[in-house]
C-alpha cells in the first residue's frame, strides 16, 4: 500500500492501544493519577500532625567535651487548634516553678531552667489549671 494507508493503519493501532506496547494515558487517567497524588500526600500530613499534636516537650541539651551539660532547654510547643492557658514549667522537685502563660495555637517557645541545678529527672509541663500535664524524662 502507499504512504497514507501506513499513516492510518499506525494511528488507528495507535489509539486502540495495538501500537507496539505503547498506550495513551487519557486526561481520565491523569485526573485519577492527580486525585491519588493528593490523597498519598493527605494521608502522610495527617500521620505526621496526629503524631505531634497536643501539648510537646523537647529537650536540647549542650556541654563541651568532658562530658558536662553546660546549658539545657526546653522546648514547650502547643500543637493544638485551641489556646493553652496558664502554662507553667518545673525542672525536677527542687527547683522553682516557672510560668510561661498562655500559648496560642501552634506557638512554641523555649525555656531554661532558673539557676545552675542542672541534675534533675524530669521536666513537668502543666496547662489549663493541670487539666493538660506533660512529663519528660531525661
Amino acid at each position: 500500500m502507499g504512504r497514507w494507508d501506513d499513516e492510518e493503519k499506525g494511528h488507528d493501532r495507535y489509539r486502540t492501544g495495538y501500537g507496539g506496547g505503547r498506550r495513551r494515558i487519557s486526561i481520565r487517567g491523569i485526573r485519577r493519577i492527580i486525585y491519588v497524588g493528593f490523597a498519598i500526600l493527605a494521608i502522610v500530613m495527617i500521620t505526621f500532625f496526629v503524631s505531634r499534636a497536643g501539648l510537646h516537650v523537647a529537650l536540647h541539651e549542650r556541654g563541651d567535651s568532658m562530658g558536662t551539660v553546660q546549658v539545657i532547654t526546653a522546648q514547650v510547643s502547643n500543637n493544638n487548634f485551641v489556646t493553652l492557658n496558664n502554662v507553667t514549667i518545673q525542672f525536677g522537685n527542687n527547683n522553682p516553678v516557672q510560668i510561661i502563660g498562655d500559648m496560642g495555637p501552634f506557638a512554641s517557645t523555649l525555656v531554661s531552667p532558673e539557676g545552675d541545678d542542672y541534675e534533675f529527672e524530669s521536666v513537668t509541663v502543666t496547662a489549663n489549671g493541670g487539666a493538660v500535664s506533660v512529663v519528660k524524662r531525661r
